[in-house]
């Protein structure tokens, strides 16, 4: 069967038919999760209590009592709340082959993500725990065809990017990734698959140029394109500055895979249309005539690109994808109203208010912001995810959320959540453990990326060399390391400044911020174009 991607004519009826396929697989979920809106204490105790009688059998569990825990009040006596480095001990167990550590289901995969004071952690997924994403995106496709149709006179595009690693990569005897696209999204998985704009074996490129390139000819290729789901907007504008950059190769190419199966006028027409779009700096819109929505990152560091898209296709509908994250499916869009709806049956969700007093999800106030602490059927017990959270208003008295960065001092250009004690450990891998003063600074103009400051002395340190060799170690993070790959992240750039600690201090001091307790920081996120201009001048 022709494909979009081969540069075939959509059929309508085939597009009609998935689309129609996925809201009917989507109606039972949306259905469950609807009525448990008005009512979302019941629905955070049922969760919760479901969990604890699960995992009642297993080594976290019977060290804190699961068996005899019988509300959320005595869970969180009983439970502390713990970081990563808490449940390490536990995942080192479970890669090491042992059964029953923290679930009683068998571990299906792990997935891999950036650590707060190392480079990555693995999180263990479970069928439930996978079921707990599925919950969420089924109502949210169900709850996206109600409110805009017009997703479902086109294909799609679901952020596919090469793993960059064998499918067959193991950590332990446990699976690394999942072994097939889109496993979150359960039975409706395969309809998704005949609706994407692009083939699903360009996943299986090692090679990020051809994937790129690839990808790129596919989407241009997709003159129905009618929803963009993606995770961070960055992922989307490299594609779009490659198409542009690449035009007078890419074009020509395309030219000829059209023609192999449309009649020339219809070539001729679209060949037209995307010279002029991608020859221009302006909107974007023509490339993609049906487009009507794209899902992305729009909260905390991610809203200046969402912005950026915004211009890109000031027609589209620019949806928030809420928080989801590797360790836990926690809001979504969904229903009217500002922010994301929390998913009460996904989790059970506790949210620590500015004075360290610990709340419940049907506790908390509209207008307040908190960290939150969740517990997943991924075995993750009180997990301090370290976000923080503002509660934007209620749906029934389930409550709407919006994401407002990570607690501390992070930087989280394009999700790869780069924290001050990381960082540090890394300049001390280059040599820069103290002396002389570095700083990394992240920047967003004119492209996403970090630079490196390093205080100029007689030591003679070499920026050149500097800049690649922190670079490798920042990739330690997978995060980074995958920003970086697939172009969302600059190379990373190092420069010697002259008084760097006193330009810093001198632009605080212009911005009006007390300087009598300030701190010497070795990471800055999302630097101002002031700033940058401090330390990249040479007075």
């Amino acid at each position: 069967m022709a494909r979009v991607g081969d540069g075939a004519s959509p059929s309508p009826g085939r597009v009609e038919a998935a689309w129609t396929r996925i809201a009917e697989g989507a109606a039972a979920a949306d259905n469950r999760f609807a009525t448990r809106l008005g009512d979302v204490e019941a629905a955070q105790r049922a969760t919760l209590s479901g969990l604890l009688a699960d995992n009642a059998g297993t080594v976290f569990g019977g060290e804190h009592g699961f068996s005899g825990i019988g509300s959320a009040e005595i869970f969180r006596e009983r439970v502390p709340i713990s970081g990563y480095n808490g449940f390490k001990p536990y995942v080192e167990r479970l890669i090491a082959g042992e059964a029953g550590v923290l679930t009683s289901e068998p571990v299906r995969f792990l997935e891999q993500t950036g650590g707060s004071s190392g480079g990555s952690k693995y999180i263990p997924y479970t069928d439930s725990s996978l079921r707990a994403f599925t919950d969420c995106l089924h109502p949210w496709l169900a709850d996206l065809i109600r409110r805009r149709p017009g997703v479902t006179r086109g294909h799609a595009y679901f952020a596919l990017s090469p793993v960059g690693r064998s499918l067959e990569a193991r950590v332990g005897g446990h699976r690394l990734g999942s072994p097939v696209p889109f496993a979150y999204f359960g039975a409706l998985r395969d309809s998704l698959i005949e609706l994407s704009a692009v083939p699903m074996e360009l996943r299986l490129l090692a090679d990020f140029e051809t994937w790129q390139r690839r990808t790129c000819l596919d989407l241009l290729a997709a003159e129905d394109l009618a929803l963009i789901w993606v995770w961070s907007p960055t992922y989307l504008t490299e594609l779009l500055r490659a198409m542009r950059r690449d035009a007078a190769s890419l074009l020509p190419e395309l030219a000829m895979r059209l023609a192999a199966v449309q009649p020339s006028d219809a070539v001729r027409r679209r060949i037209a249309a995307l010279e002029t779009a991608l020859g221009g700096a302006g909107p974007l819109g023509a490339l993609w005539p049906r487009l009507d929505t794209i899902s992305c990152w729009t909260d905390a560091a991610s809203k200046g690109f969402a912005d950026e898209i915004r211009a890109l296709f000031p027609g589209v509908f620019i949806q928030s994808k809420g928080l989801m994250s590797t360790e836990a499916a926690v809001s979504f869009p969904y229903g009217e109203g500002p922010g994301c709806l929390l998913a009460a049956g996904s989790g059970f969700f506790e949210f620590i208010d500015a004075s360290g007093a610990g709340r419940f999800a049907w506790q908390i106030e509209a207008g307040q912001t908190y960290r939150l602490i969740v517990t997943t059927a991924a075995g993750l017990y009180r997990y301090d995810t370290h976000d923080m959270v503002e509660v934007t208003g209620f749906t029934g008295d389930t409550p709407r959320l919006r994401f407002l960065g990570r607690e501390g001092l992070v930087s989280d250009l394009c999700g790869e959540k780069l924290t001050e004690p990381f960082v540090a450990s890394c300049l001390g891998e280059v040599g820069l453990a103290g002396e002389p003063y570095a700083l990394l600074v992240a920047t967003s103009a004119p492209r996403p990326g970090y630079r490196l400051y390093v205080e100029a002395g007689p030591a003679g340190i070499d920026a050149d060399l500097l800049g690649p060799s922190l670079d490798r170690a920042l990739s330690a993070n997978p995060q980074y390391e995958y920003a970086r790959r697939i172009g969302q992240l600059d190379p990373l750039r190092a420069k010697t400044v002259v008084d760097l600690y006193g330009r810093l201090k001198r632009h605080r001091l212009r911005a009006g911020m007390s300087i009598a307790g300030m701190k010497a920081p070795v990471l800055i996120g999302n630097a101002d174009a002031g700033l940058v201009s401090a330390f990249e001048t040479d007075s």
